[in-house]
Formats: C-alpha cells, sequence, structure tokens
C-alpha cells in the first residue's frame, strides 16, 4: 500500500476558497451588467416589430374582408387598440378579429399626428378605401424606438413612408 494522503493535501484538494469564490461573482456580476441592457434592447426591439407585424395583418384583414365577403369593412384603431368590422347585408356588424390592445400585450404606444389616433379606415367590396382622407401614418412607440406603417389614400399599406 502507499503513503497515506496527509490531512493538509485532502483538505487542500476538497474545494474552491472564499477568494476564488468571490472573484467569480465579481466576474459573474460585471458580465450581467454589460449583457442585460443589450438583451432589454433587443427584447424592445422584437417586441415592436411584432406589434408592427400585428397592426399590419390586422390592415391587411380589414381589406381581404372587404374582398372576400364583398361588403363594406372597416379597420378600426381608438386609443392603442385596433379591430376590424364587416357591415352584414341585414346591416349588422360582425368583428372578425379579437380587439388588438398593442399597450397591453407588447407596451406600444400608437399615435397619428403626434396623438392617440381615433380613426377608422372603411373599405368597399374592392377592397379600396372609401371614404379617401389621405395618406396616413401611424407611428409605433416602444420606449426609445419607433416605427412607422404607411397607408395610402387607397387604403394600402405602403412599403416605405417617403411619399
Amino acid at each position: 500500500d502507499g503513503p497515506l494522503a496527509s490531512p493538509r493535501r485532502l483538505r487542500a484538494r476538497r474545494g474552491v476558497s472564499m477568494a476564488e469564490m468571490v472573484v467569480v461573482l465579481v466576474i459573474s456580476g460585471i458580465v450581467l451588467n454589460i449583457a442585460l441592457p443589450r438583451f432589454a434592447g433587443m427584447r424592445d426591439r422584437m417586441n415592436l416589430r411584432s406589434a408592427k407585424q400585428e397592426f399590419t395583418a390586422y390592415l391587411m384583414t380589414a381589406r381581404a374582408a372587404a374582398i372576400r365577403q364583398s361588403q363594406q369593412s372597416q379597420f378600426h384603431i381608438v386609443n392603442n387598440t385596433a379591430w376590424t368590422t364587416v357591415n352584414q347585408p341585414n346591416g349588422t356588424n360582425t368583428t372578425v378579429n379579437q380587439r388588438l390592445r398593442l399597450f397591453r400585450t407588447r407596451n406600444v404606444i400608437v399615435t397619428r399626428d403626434g396623438s392617440a389616433p381615433n380613426d377608422s379606415i372603411v373599405y368597399d367590396a374592392r377592397g379600396i378605401e372609401s371614404l379617401p382622407r389621405g395618406r396616413r401614418t401611424y407611428v409605433l412607440t416602444l420606449n426609445n424606438l419607433k416605427d412607422s406603417v404607411c397607408v395610402s389614400r387607397a387604403g394600402l399599406i405602403a412599403r416605405q413612408c417617403g411619399w
């Protein structure tokens, strides 16, 4: 049998010292302080992008519903809440999709001309805006990030806002 290990050696091999543990925690804290703001910014950009996609999807749904049902439809946006309705032949309105509450779900604020919009776009059975009010630019804001959805006179979503 080989010589027995001294008690001092056994104690030294069991774990890490308190100083090593403190160094690891300090380095971890520094890395987290650098990384967390980037993750928050990435989360905000993704929320804004998702909100814009949902907003444009509701606009496209209103236009598609008018064409599909050969009836007048409306896209409504009131205080960060969007929804779509379709006029029925019996004179009633049917809501096509649930209300999209952008502030509640994504913390995104929608403005038009600097204030909360109380607006609607009415599409005729051909999918063209029946009451053209000119071009519209809806600005979606989350913290210091902004993005825009531009709607032409005909009620179509423009790829860019550079009129």
